[in-house]
């Protein structure tokens, strides 16, 4: 007789593990400024979309994007390629995501070629809802106090004053005033520095006072870079030195040549004066004058007045110079 023996153990049922519920996106609701509730769900941005679907306005997050350089961001990247401990916060534009919080991450998650968790949510805020928001929500390195004050530039060119400024952002007028002075700093001269959060308001004084000290003699921030670049590669170059001795040694190198270069005695400027108005402004006759030198200088002249023109310049110098 043939008994029917009871299978021992645990079966395989593909059927239960089809019909197992998918698990919910992650969604968390923050309330806003306004009084108002916004749901955000997390999803993940792949590595090849993360710089065409998502941005980053410096008003709204107040982080110095063109600050985010490797060196800077070497917190994050040395973890970032294993795993991502905090999502992104940001808001959908039409097909793309403005980053409210998070943009060290953006940059890191580019750099490293890995995906990003945005905590996404679909309703429209205002600007202000956006900024408190981005403000209230930060998790990453605290803004230095040049970010503060680009984000108290835009407050300022929206027409407020500092010192109303200074009581929306409950922050002391000396701050505003310092932080405003930080961000008057040009982009180009902070291009230098591996990692810009090192610098303090005196650094930023002694760039200020830097620059003023070029503007007053129509030098060009472009034009130091250029003869102090290699000084700055080689001191970027060693290893050996801490963050915030890299930055002491670019800050002197700046001061220096910025001495040098207004203490040079001011070349000649070149003085032109035009010889003829045309009504097509590519065509000009005109004279140029820089100290004893001077040149003469024409463009779509028709050819026989060219050959005038050779013609007169030749009888004057035979009339003068032939002795």
């Amino acid at each position: 007789m043939n008994i029917k023996r009871n299978t021992i153990g645990r079966t395989f049922s593909a059927p239960v593990l089809n019909s197992e519920p998918q698990p919910e996106p992650v969604k968390q609701v923050f309330t806003l400024s306004s009084g108002k509730k916004a749901v955000f769900t997390r999803l993940t941005v792949p590595a090849a979309e993360v710089a065409s679907k998502t941005f980053v306005v410096q008003a709204t997050n107040g982080r110095d994007q063109t600050a985010l350089t490797p060196e800077s961001l070497e917190g994050i990247t040395r973890t970032l390629r294993l795993q991502q401990f905090f999502p992104a916060i940001g808001v959908r534009k039409g097909e793309h995501i403005e980053i409210l919080d998070g943009s060290r991450r953006r940059a890191a998650a580019m750099l490293c070629n890995v995906s990003l968790d945005i905590l996404v949510t679909d309703v429209a805020l205002t600007a202000g809802e956006a900024r408190i928001l981005a403000q209230d929500i930060q998790t990453a390195r605290e803004h230095n106090i040049r970010e503060v004050g680009l984000r108290l530039l835009a407050l300022k060119e929206s027409g407020l004053t500092q010192k109303e400024i200074a009581e929306d952002e409950n922050l002391s007028q000396a701050k505003v005033t310092r932080a405003l002075q930080a961000a008057s700093v040009s982009a180009d001269l902070l291009s230098i520095f591996p990692v810009q959060s090192e610098l303090t308001y005196s650094d930023y004084k002694s760039l200020m006072i830097a620059e003023e000290m070029l503007t007053s003699r129509d030098i060009t921030v472009p034009e130091l870079l250029n003869n102090i670049s290699n000084a700055v590669s080689s001191i970027r170059a060693q290893g050996t030195l801490a963050e915030d001795e890299v930055k002491n040694k670019i800050i002197a190198e700046i001061r220096k040549e910025a001495t040098l270069l207004v203490m040079t005695p001011e070349k000649d400027k070149v003085v032109t004066t035009p010889l003829w108005d045309f009504n097509d402004k590519n065509r000009y006759a005109r004279k140029k004058t820089r100290g004893r030198m001077f040149s003469y200088e024409f463009n779509r002249l028709p050819a026989d007045l060219q050959s005038e023109i050779d013609a007169a310049i030749a009888t004057v110098l035979a009339r003068h110079l032939k002795g």
